[in-house]
């Protein structure tokens, strides 16, 4: 019998499948690039049929050995945000896959907000119409019901069944076109745009009986079992749905999420709140807190300064003990959480003849988990949540120890962090076994398996008064205490 869970996570630079047992053992992984296009600036696409191919590949890849017989269940787990038209009929994208960070619909956004739906650029509902234009038969086709609008999570569903067209609604929040009231499609919003319910994918709960997969394409019939938000699975992969409980996942960003259970909360845009899961007549919910430039930002010193590769990035910045008076800001994609502020531009400040490649490094390092840790207080203050004894985390940046030990030293508590490191695919995993009624909640836990605690070497005052140098310096501790202020 077969009872092996595949987890398939496509995100926004990488897709990868991996297998789990029901017990949260992984044992085996694929991975593959996601290509993006900047055509113009603001815009960001990616092609739908290649992260098709790409999937295709990767289950192959995290299958080898085995039969698509031995999966019991799968769950799918992808970027939020992104949007994409494709033909029912064919099966064939009609449309780039247009990327969250893509800004092409900001001053539609401008106008719909006036028309009463507050709605940011990087939601779909910013941008479906502009889509639309792009296919030259579009009238035809929604005439005929055959044009599908979906996140990169319904277009990979609908290839692997053949045809069903569903989102969960963890999926469906992020797009702009979902009803808080109802927990249904906003039919105002829809009217408002003139767009027909037949663009929509079906509405399904995160975890059940959602489809099955096209023989013909997977290779056998296994029920597809869970559909749900790339950062809502990280969180649900560290046990984290209770209120109060909370998770970052380092990657081309950092996103804080803490569950506040049944409980939808508003705290200002700067941290808005997604749905966690849906299931049944029960919906949970989560704030978020983003730092916008993370990973990407080192990167960026990477490439700019010579660095090297991530490891030497990580060694040089071990080998010394503090920045040498270098304070840098990530803010190469705006500032985030809890500014708000996508004018804010990134700053490297302090720079002398004294400085070298390894106090740039530790900069960096120090810049992010700065970062981190002003979502982290600002969050806890706004919700009034007792912060977590430990930090969990996750992504593909917690693999530099030395980032993770200048974490635990700036917030002046442990960071643990989780041993599968993409815990978007334990929580995808999980939700599928859920779904397939493989587990109950008493296994939860079980998925949410840690390698490392890193203790921190500065005391709460140190870390405190290190952190007030750095905003001082950079000159954000103003716009910090006015933002707050302002929640």
């Amino acid at each position: 019998m077969p009872e092996l869970l595949l987890a398939i996570d496509a995100g926004t630079t990488t897709i990868r499948a991996c297998l789990f047992t029901p017990g949260g053992d992984k044992l085996a992984q694929s991975a593959l690039p996601v290509a993006s296009l900047a055509p113009t600036p603001g815009r960001v696409e990616q092609d739908g049929a290649e992260i098709w191919q790409s999937a295709r590949a990767v289950i192959a890849g995290a299958l080898a050995g085995r039969s698509p017989g031995d999966i019991a269940a799968i769950g799918i787990t992808t970027q939020r945000a992104s949007a994409m038209l494709w033909d029912r009929q064919t099966g064939h994208p009609l449309t780039p896959l247009v990327v969250w960070s893509d800004l092409r619909g900001a001053e539609r956004a401008r106008e719909l907000h006036e028309m009463g739906f507050p709605l940011s650029p990087q939601q779909s509902a910013a941008k479906l119409e502009a889509l639309i234009e792009l296919v030259e038969n579009a009238t035809e086709l929604i005439s005929q019901g055959r044009l599908a609008f979906g996140n990169i999570d319904a277009f990979l569903v609908f290839k692997l069944t053949g045809g069903l067209h569903v989102t969960d609604r963890s999926q469906a929040w992020p797009s702009g076109y979902l009803d808080l009231a109802s927990l249904g499609w906003n039919q105002r919003l829809m009217a408002a745009q003139s767009l027909p319910t037949s663009l929509f994918p079906t509405l399904v709960d995160t975890w059940g009986e959602i489809g099955v997969t096209s023989h013909a394409v997977f290779g056998a019939t296994v029920p597809v079992t869970a559909i749900v938000a790339d950062q809502q699975a990280a969180l649900i992969g560290h046990g984290g749905e209770a209120p109060g409980q909370a998770k970052v996942t380092y990657g081309t960003s950092a996103a804080l999420d803490i569950s506040t259970g049944p409980e939808f909360m508003w705290r200002g845009g700067a941290i808005p709140p997604f749905i966690l899961t849906s299931v049944g007549s029960q919906t949970r919910f989560c704030l978020e807190g983003m730092v916008n430039s993370a990973g990407s930002a080192l990167d960026w010193l990477r490439s700019t300064f010579s660095l090297g590769d991530h490891e030497a990035l990580a060694q040089r910045a071990a080998r010394t003990a503090d920045a040498g008076g270098v304070a840098f800001l990530p803010a190469l994609q705006g500032l985030g959480a809890p500014y708000g502020d996508l004018t804010r531009r990134a700053n490297l400040a302090g720079l002398s003849l004294a400085t070298g490649p390894d106090q740039i490094a530790r900069a960096g390092l120090e810049g992010v988990a700065f970062r981190v840790r002003e979502v982290f207080d600002h969050m806890f203050d706004q919700t009034g949540f007792a912060p977590p004894e430990i930090l969990d985390v996750d992504g593909g940046l917690t693999a530099s120890n030395a980032l993770m030990q200048v974490q635990a030293d700036l917030l002046a508590r442990p960071v643990r962090r989780h041993a599968h490191r993409e815990a978007t695919t334990a929580g995808a995993a999980l939700c599928a076994a859920r779904g397939a009624g493989l587990i109950g909640q008493d296994t939860v836990e079980k998925f949410a398996q840690y390698d490392c605690v890193f203790e921190p070497r500065l005391s709460v005052d140190e870390a405190d008064e290190r952190r007030r140098a750095w905003t001082a310096q950079l000159g954000i501790k103003g716009a910090q205490e006015r933002d707050m202020k302002g929640t």
